[in-house]
């Protein structure tokens, strides 16, 4: 089970591929989500599916979209 720390750096690490293009992203999703907030491979996907869904709803960078 999922405690609260680890919420709170699922929702860091969303907000942190929502905001970071991906120029500046030279890893792997889930190599630079466990190297930089400490995920387990299953909670890197949780917030990769999260910053994903979030960026297909119109909330988020898109770095395929263009102006």
């Amino acid at each position: 089970m999922t405690g609260e720390r680890e919420i709170e750096l699922i929702l860091a690490a969303t907000e942190w591929l929502q905001t970071t293009p991906k120029s500046q992203r030279p890893k792997p999703a889930i190599v630079e989500l466990r190297e930089r907030f400490g995920l387990r491979a299953s909670d890197a996907i949780i917030a990769i599916r999260g910053a994903t869904d979030f960026s297909n709803w119109g909330g988020g960078a898109n770095d395929n979209r263009t102006p």
